[in-house]
């Protein structure tokens, strides 16, 4: 199989993924209780602060059900359903008064701001850890209590313990320059007016939930490479290097080639845990990113927002462990040689 027909067929793959991912979207949505749905485009087209009478909210009510399609057979609202996603039509907020479309946009910044860095920090920032621990043991009895500490803790509870001790009790002795919230002013300028004063202001309130994300995910990240290290240091290959004379800088080279795969694999599924990181942080920072609008969406029952918020994790996912596949082809000489064998 060449390389281009491995990846065809995980687009397909990721298609198929995608597209059953929708459909339960949809069949949750569409036959929940209470027909969610209808209910929310209702309060949509309901004029505000105007009582209506019961024959005003009838004649809205069909209203709505025309414009959802509702009076149209179900496989045929199913394929508007379809076809609106894949158009980009995800319907109308009822929080934000504006098209999902356009305020998913401005969240996905906001959420590739936080999550992109924290993934790509803790990863190196792990693997390295876990490495250096398993070839020292005297650091290893030190640095095991932390990462165990650090991958235990949840990542809402450690974002309330960074804003107690250092974007409260310990800012004193840093001239306040922590700020425990972060704005969606804070990042709004930084992005569109960038200087040194607006990127101060930005790190001010972007340091303490990056560092939250950040150092829980490095203990997960170095309790994996940890464990792997130590495996392949006693594996069979190892101890044989080790008898011809190699030294423990090359034996350890070798076994973290070996060892970082899996973790690459990982980066997948940590991506999923992030995005859970990210909804439990934003309650504690008031980050401006899906986690918290998704928190307003349940709130307020805005069911399209509920509804292109999980198209989009489902999409981010998916693409994300896309490259993954590809990034596996490109370091695993294993896989590429294969390919070119076969």
């Amino acid at each position: 199989m060449s390389i281009y027909k491995y990846l065809l067929k995980r687009i397909l793959l990721y298609v198929i993924v995608f597209y059953i991912a929708i459909s339960l979207i949809w069949i949750l949505v569409r036959f929940a209780p209470g027909d969610p749905a209808l209910t929310s485009y209702i309060r949509i087209i309901t004029p505000i602060g105007i009582s209506i009478s019961p024959e005003q909210l009838e004649a809205l009510k069909k209203k709505a059900i025309v414009e959802l399609g509702y009076d149209k057979p179900i496989q045929i609202q199913y394929i508007i359903y379809l076809y609106r996603v894949f158009t980009g039509d995800l319907g109308i907020s009822i929080y934000f008064a504006s098209p999902v479309s356009d305020k998913l946009r401005e969240l996905i910044i906001n959420d590739l701001i936080l999550i992109g860095p924290a993934i790509i920090s803790s990863w190196f920032l792990g693997n390295y850890i876990g490495a250096f621990a398993a070839r020292n043991k005297n650091i290893d009895r030190i640095l095991v209590p932390m990462i165990y500490i650090l991958t235990a803790t949840p990542y809402f509870l450690f974002g309330l313990v960074m804003v107690y001790f250092i974007g409260i009790e310990a800012n004193q002795y840093f001239g306040n320059f922590f700020k425990p919230v972060l704005s969606q002013t804070d990042i709004r300028s930084f992005l569109t007016s960038p200087s040194y004063t607006t990127f101060i202001e930005f790190m001010r309130a972007y340091t303490l939930p990056f560092l939250s994300m950040v150092l829980v995910s490095t203990g997960g990240w170095a309790s994996g490479m940890r464990s792997l290290m130590i495996y392949e240091l006693e594996s069979n290959y190892a101890r044989y290097m080790e008898s011809i004379g190699f030294s423990d800088n090359k034996i350890s080279s070798y076994a973290f080639r070996y060892a970082i795969n899996p973790q690459i694999t990982g980066l997948g599924i940590q991506l999923g845990t992030l995005i859970v990181a990210g909804l439990a942080l934003s309650s504690v920072f008031n980050y401006p990113g899906t986690g918290i609008a998704l928190i307003y969406a349940i709130n307020f029952r805005d069911v399209f927002l509920i509804q292109g918020i999980a198209i989009y994790y489902t999409l981010m996912v998916i693409i994300f462990n896309f490259i993954i596949d590809i990034l596996y082809i490109i370091i695993d000489p294993r896989i590429r040689y294969g390919f070119i064998g076969g």
